[in-house]
């Protein structure tokens, strides 16, 4: 095989790819996308190469591997866009980079199931890529799929001197949810706490800048000594009073924040029992408190409504 590679999808994961594979020794031929630009950017400086806006057959016929990098709702779509294309395509490896879809979505007879994989990058892509960012090296993926699709995949991810999990076909959403956790609702997080910080007169501007040192710090500490132990607050040392005091400001000043903090409260206890911070007084203690306030939350819901 001459590692031969054709791109469809031309975004901020496509085009990273692109540019890596490339610098990995794979041979980017043929890309597919529908932002021109794109193609003329990349085209500066991986050569030879050969664009269009729709899949290709000649494109097909002449690449080894074909990268799927398109969003996920554009996923089966497209694959039965190639089926419909009633090529002979068993000889040829397919990888899709989504997260969430799984190789079902290659469920049409023109398709070697055992060449075929998905291989998600667990990590976060936020502009189109004009160089070789190495957004891919040293991470993990979570792959899944037949069994010469994932010796490829596997191949390719070390040539990124990153590393995988594999992931059980029927468990992907699981898996990807747990990923859309750690760096969507990240900012998420950051966000709220932007708000919370607006409410006192501090501007959101200014919020990371703020937050950054703890934010590191707890990173570093997850490094070193592991999620449960490094738990630290007033959860974890179980100081009602304190906590009591947070549920009634916010729900004083921005009540619509209370099923945020009890939600993530209650999961915090559950760490700090683990942590064996808390014995079990305590916890029902703390989970009691929160559960008074989510009760409270569902009468004003329901009034509302009414």
């Amino acid at each position: 095989m001459n590692n031969r590679v054709y791109i469809i999808g031309t975004g901020k994961v496509g085009t990273a790819f692109s540019f890596e594979l490339s610098d990995a020794g794979f041979k980017v031929n043929f890309l597919t996308g529908r932002n021109l630009t794109d193609k003329n950017n990349i085209a500066e400086k991986i050569h030879p190469l050969e664009y269009s806006v729709r899949p290709e057959k000649k494109f097909f016929e002449a690449a080894d591997i074909i990268f799927i990098c398109v969003q996920d709702k554009f996923l089966k779509d497209l694959t039965r866009e190639i089926s419909e294309l009633n090529m002979d395509l068993s000889g040829k490896y397919f990888i899709h980079t989504s997260g969430s879809e799984s190789t079902d979505v290659f469920n049409y007879n023109c398709f070697d199931k055992d060449k075929c994989v998905s291989m998600h990058p667990i990590q976060t892509f936020d502009k189109i890529s004009y160089s070789n960012n190495h957004l891919l090296e040293n991470i993990y993926f979570g792959i899944e799929g037949g069994k010469s699709g994932v010796n490829i995949a596997v191949n390719t991810i070390e040539k990124f001197n990153s590393k995988y999990i594999e992931i059980p076909k029927d468990k992907k959403h699981l898996y990807h949810s747990a990923c859309v956790v750690s760096s969507n609702f990240l900012i998420t997080l950051l966000n709220i706490s932007s708000e919370i910080l607006g409410s006192i007169g501090i501007e959101k501007r200014k919020t990371f800048e703020i937050f950054k040192p703890i934010i590191e710090k707890t990173l570093s500490n997850v490094s070193e000594n592991g999620l449960i132990n490094s738990l630290t607050g007033p959860f974890e040392r179980n100081e009602l009073e304190t906590i009591s005091n947070h549920l009634n400001s916010i729900n004083k000043e921005i009540p619509s924040l209370i099923p945020f903090y009890t939600l993530l409260g209650m999961e915090t206890v559950k760490v700090a029992f683990k942590k064996e911070s808390l014995n079990m007084k305590n916890v029902i203690s703390l989970l009691d408190l929160m559960n008074e306030y989510i009760v409270n939350e569902s009468g004003n819901i329901k009034n509302t409504i009414n």
